[in-house]
């Protein structure tokens, strides 16, 4: 499970580059608990896939122009409706690092948003400002599906664009750990 949607935001973030209480900022303790859920969920996520209920779950990891951009939640979610007794798996994995299912999976949005944040202001800190100065008629010339794609990569930069100071302090103290963990997903 953790596998496809860390792989799918590894490459949307090289490519361009909310929480518990959406009012209260992430702590490090709960991204540096988060991060260390990360390799107990690994077996999981590869029964999962093996079983091809990963395809079923239909985890978009993009987000969408007006909607929330809540990965981690959604795949939570989708497995609670339609497979329990993985839900239940997923539930017992994240509860010695002090999770239900549910406040992992709202965690782990913030967290990744956060990480694309950082990864972005790292690796492009002008793309934003690139993206938004492009003249609207060039954008209008390129084929319908180069536009859908353009369309994406704006709402994925203002969703990271708006993830707080807080929360980008927070993951920043385990940025390192985050970076060797999707490093060891890419190459598995």
């Amino acid at each position: 499970m953790l596998k496809s949607l860390f792989v799918a935001f590894g490459a949307v973030a090289l490519m361009t580059v909310n929480a518990v209480a959406a009012d209260a900022p992430l702590t490090e303790d709960q991204a540096k608990r988060f991060v260390e859920s990360l390799p107990a969920l690994d077996a999981l996520g590869e029964s999962l896939e093996a079983d091809g209920k990963m395809d079923e779950l239909k985890i978009d990891p993009t987000p969408k122009a007006g909607q929330a951009f809540k990965p981690y939640s959604q795949a939570v979610s989708g497995l609670k409706e339609k497979y329990p007794s993985d839900y239940a798996k997923l539930d017992s994995a994240v509860k010695p690092h002090g999770f239900s299912a549910s406040e992992w999976g709202l965690v782990g949005d913030r967290v990744i948003t956060a990480y694309l944040a950082i990864k972005m202001e790292e690796e492009n800190p002008q793309a934003m400002a690139q993206m938004q100065a492009m003249d609207k008629s060039m954008l209008e010339m390129m084929p319908k599906e180069m536009q859908d794609q353009f369309n994406q990569v704006l709402v994925m930069m203002e969703t990271i664009e708006n993830v707080s100071p807080e929360d980008r302090a927070a993951v920043q103290s385990v940025k390192g750990q985050l970076d060797e963990y999707m490093e060891d997903k890419s190459r598995s």
